[in-house]
C-alpha cells in the first residue's frame, strides 16, 4: 500500500509564508534552497544535509522517486561546489603568478633605483591591488629619489619584512602578519594592505576548506545512506553481470562483494521462471528506460531463495547506448507469507462454507447470486457455476420477482432483522431464512448474506404434536373418567410431554423434572399457596415446550450461538405460549411460560419486563432454570461446579434474579 506523504508546514506547525517550501505541491522540502526551517534560512541541500537526514518529513516522504531526485540534486550541487572550488584555485594560481611577476618588476625597479638610475619607470597596472600600489610606490620613489635615499634603509627593511611575510603566506602560513611600525606613511599603508590581503586569502582558504569538509561529510553520509539503505541496490551491465551492489544487498543474499562484482550475472541467481521474467523485462528496461514491481526469487549463497520486488531504471551514454541499470530490490518474503496465509485462510473458509449443514448465498444489492455453497447446489440440483448471476427468487421460488413478505426486502431497513419462515411447494420443504445486510462505509446496502435452514422435520414434528394434542382432548371428551383417573392421566401426559421436550437433545435430558423439583422447593420455602405451587409445578414441567420448534442442530451446537441462532432460541417462550394457548386447562400457566426468561433489570426477553411487573411464579422458575443450566453439561462446555452456580445466583440477585427467590433457594440447598 502506497505510503501517504506528510507536509512539512503541518508537521512543524509552520506559518512562514516566505519559505519556498510553504504549501508547495512538491513535498520534498529538503530539495529547496533557502528554506526557513527552525527560524533559520538554510542554503542548498548539501549545506543542510545533516539537518534534513534526521528530519521526520525527510524520512516519511523518502521513496524511490524521491531518492532518485535527491541523488540528482546532490550530484548537481556537488558539481557546483566543485566548480566554485576550481574557480578559486585558478584565481589563487593567477594571483600568485601576478604577485611573483609584480614583485619581480618592483625589485628590478628598486635595484635600478639603488644603483642611482632616476629614470626608472615600471608599469603600474596589476590585478593585485598590493602590486599596483607597490609599483606606484616604486615609480614615486624614482621620482623622489632624494627623499627615497634618505629613507631607503627603513624602506628596504620594511619591504624585506613584507617580502618575508608574503613568502610565508605563499607557503601556507596564513597566520603571518606584517607587524613592524614605520614613520613612512606609505609603508604603514602598504602594511595595512598586505595584512588585509592576507586576511582575505585566509578567509577564502578557510571557506574552501570548510566547503571541502562539508562536501566530504556529505559524500560520506550519502555513501552511508546508499550502502545501508532499507532496500538492496545493484547495477548490472548489458550482459547481466553485476557491476555494483550495496551492503544491504550483500546482507540480503549473504555474499561477499568480491564474490559478486564482475563474477556473477543476475541470471545465475534466478529460478527458471525468474529467467523467463528477466528475458522479457530486461529487454523492456533497455528500450523503455524503466521497469517497476518485477517479482523474482533470488538465490542466496546457502541455496535458499528470497522473494523480492525489483524496480529499475536504465543509464545510457551520450549516444543513447545502454550502459547499466540502477536497480532497487525490496525483501518481499513477508508479503508473500501474508499472501500464502490469505490463500490458506480462503481455502479453509471455502471448505467451511461448503461443509455448512445449511444453505448460504452471497447476493448483491439487486439479489443476484454472487456465491453459493454446495448445500444450495445439492438442494436445487444445479451446479454452483450455473447459479451465479441468477436472482435468488428465480432459483429458490421459480418467480420473476421477490415474495411479497420477502425477508431481503426488509433486512436492509432493520438493524437486527428476525428470521423468516416459509414453505416452498416446489421443493415440498419448510425453511427458516436469515438475511444479514452488508453496508458500504456510511452508505447503502452493497450485498446480503442469505442463509436457508431446512426445518421440514421440525415442522412435521409440530404437526404431529398438534395432532396428538387434539387427539388427547378428543379422547377426554369421549371418555368419562373419574376425577382421580383423569388427574392421573393429566399428570402422566404432562410428564410425558416434558420428557418429549427434554428428549430433543441429550444435553437437556431430565432438565424439566429437575427445574420442577427446584421450583416447587423454592415456592414451599417462600410459603406460597398450594394452588400456586400446583400451577408452578405444571408450568415448570412445560416451561421449555417452545423448544419443540427449535431445530436440533442449534440445541446440539458445540460452539457459542451466533446472533441469528440466539434470536431463534429467544423465540421459544413465545412459541411455547402459542402451543399451549388452545388448551383451556392450561391458561393459568401461559404467563409463566412466556415470562420465565425476563430479568429483574428489564434486560430479559421476550417483553423486557422489569422488577415487580414480572409475575412471581416465572421469577421462581428463572432461578431454578438458571441453576440447573449452570450445573449441567452443555455441548459447548462442561458443567461448572455447584459453588460457581451459587456464587452466580448471589452475584446477580436483584439484577437478573428475584432476591426473595434466591434467598429461599439458598436456604434449602
Amino acid at each position: 500500500m502506497k505510503k501517504e506523504k506528510v507536509k512539512c508546514w503541518e508537521v512543524f506547525a509552520c506559518k512562514d509564508k516566505e519559505c519556498p517550501a510553504y504549501k508547495s505541491k512538491n513535498l520534498r522540502c529538503w530539495l529547496f534552497s533557502g528554506t526557513h526551517c527552525r527560524n533559520e534560512i538554510q542554503g542548498k541541500f548539501i549545506e543542510k544535509a545533516e539537518l534534513c537526514l534526521s528530519c521526520e518529513v525527510f524520512n516519511e516522504n523518502m521513496d524511490v522517486a524521491a531518492l532518485k531526485e535527491t541523488i540528482k540534486t546532490i550530484d548537481t550541487q556537488f558539481k557546483e561546489f566543485r566548480g566554485i572550488v576550481d574557480d578559486k584555485d585558478r584565481e589563487m594560481e593567477n594571483m600568485s603568478l601576478e604577485l611573483a611577476l609584480g614583485l619581480s618588476e618592483a625589485f628590478e625597479g628598486l635595484k635600478k633605483i639603488s644603483s642611482g638610475d632616476p629614470e626608472v619607470k615600471i608599469p603600474e597596472t596589476s590585478e593585485v591591488e598590493l602590486i599596483a600600489k607597490l609599483k606606484h610606490m616604486v615609480n614615486m620613489t624614482a621620482e623622489n629619489i632624494g627623499e627615497i635615499v634618505d629613507q631607503s634603509h627603513e624602506f628596504a627593511m620594511g619591504l624585506a619584512e613584507h617580502f618575508d611575510v608574503l613568502h610565508r603566506v605563499s607557503t601556507g602560513d596564513l597566520n603571518a602578519k606584517v607587524t613592524g611600525g614605520s614613520q613612512i606613511e606609505l609603508m604603514e599603508s602598504l602594511k595595512n594592505v598586505t595584512n588585509e590581503m592576507i586576511e582575505s586569502i585566509s578567509r577564502e582558504i578557510t571557506e574552501r576548506r570548510k566547503a571541502e569538509a562539508s562536501l566530504h561529510q556529505s559524500e560520506e553520509k550519502y555513501l552511508d545512506l546508499y550502502q545501508n539503505a532499507p532496500d538492496g541496490y545493484h547495477s548490472i551491465g548489458p550482459d547481466g553481470t553485476f557491476i555494483e551492489v550495496n551492503n544491504t544487498w550483500l546482507r540480503m543474499f549473504d555474499y561477499e562483494r568480491d564474490e559478486v562484482i564482475g563474477k556473477k550475472k543476475l541470471t545465475d541467481l534466478l529460478t527458471d521462471d525468474g529467467m523467463k521474467i528477466f528475458q522479457e523485462t530486461f529487454t523492456q528496461l533497455k528500450s523503455k528506460g524503466s521497469v517497476e514491481n518485477i517479482e523474482y526469487e533470488i538465490k542466496r549463497k546457502d541455496g535458499t531463495f528470497l522473494p523480492v520486488v525489483l524496480n529499475a531504471t536504465a543509464i545510457y551514454d551520450k549516444d543513447g547506448n545502454f550502459l547499466r541499470t540502477r536497480s532497487i530490490l525490496r525483501d518481499n518474503s513477508e508479503r508473500k507469507s501474508y499472501e500464502n496465509m490469505l490463500l490458506h485462510s480462503a481455502q479453509e473458509w471455502r471448505s467451511t462454507f461448503d461443509s455448512m449443514p445449511y444453505g448460504v448465498m452471497l447476493l448483491d444489492n439487486e439479489f443476484n447470486i454472487i456465491r453459493a455453497n454446495i448445500y444450495i447446489s445439492k438442494l436445487m440440483g444445479i451446479p454452483i457455476e450455473d447459479m451465479l448471476k441468477k436472482k435468488c427468487y428465480e432459483l429458490i421460488h421459480d418467480r420473476d420477482k421477490p415474495l411479497d413478505n420477502c425477508l431481503l426486502m426488509k433486512s436492509g431497513k432493520l438493524s437486527n432483522p428476525l428470521p423468516f419462515e416459509f414453505y416452498e411447494p416446489r421443493l415440498d420443504k419448510y425453511f427458516m431464512a436469515y438475511s444479514t445486510p452488508i453496508y458500504t462505509d456510511g452508505g447503502p446496502v452493497k450485498s446480503y448474506v442469505h442463509a436457508l435452514v431446512d426445518i421440514t422435520e421440525i415442522k412435521n414434528k409440530e404437526k404431529e404434536l398438534i395432532i396428538s394434542r387434539n387427539a388427547f382432548f378428543n379422547m377426554l371428551k369421549d371418555v368419562d373418567f373419574s376425577y382421580a383417573e383423569l388427574k392421573g392421566l393429566y399428570d402422566g401426559l404432562i410428564h410425558a410431554f416434558a420428557n418429549a421436550i427434554d428428549a430433543k437433545s441429550k444435553w437437556t435430558k431430565g432438565h424439566s423434572e429437575r427445574v420442577t423439583h427446584y421450583a416447587v422447593a423454592i415456592a414451599k420455602e417462600m410459603g406460597l399457596s398450594e394452588k400456586d405451587i400446583e400451577t408452578l409445578r405444571i408450568a415448570a414441567l412445560l416451561h421449555d415446550v417452545g423448544k419443540i420448534g427449535t431445530y436440533d442442530v442449534i440445541l446440539d451446537k458445540p460452539g457459542r450461538l451466533n446472533d441469528e441462532e440466539l434470536e431463534l432460541i429467544k423465540m421459544h417462550p413465545v412459541k411455547g405460549e402459542e402451543i399451549l394457548r388452545p388448551i383451556k386447562q392450561l391458561q393459568d400457566i401461559l404467563p409463566i411460560i412466556r415470562h420465565h426468561h425476563e430479568r429483574i433489570d428489564g434486560k430479559g426477553y421476550p417483553d423486557g419486563l422489569k422488577g415487580e411487573k414480572i409475575p412471581l411464579l416465572p421469577r421462581v422458575i428463572a432461578v431454578a432454570d438458571s441453576f440447573d443450566s449452570m450445573t449441567s453439561d452443555r455441548p459447548y462446555r462442561p458443567a461448572p461446579s455447584r459453588e460457581y452456580a451459587i456464587s452466580e445466583l448471589k452475584k446477580y440477585s436483584g439484577i437478573q434474579f428475584d432476591p426473595q427467590a434466591v434467598e429461599a433457594f439458598l436456604r434449602i440447598l
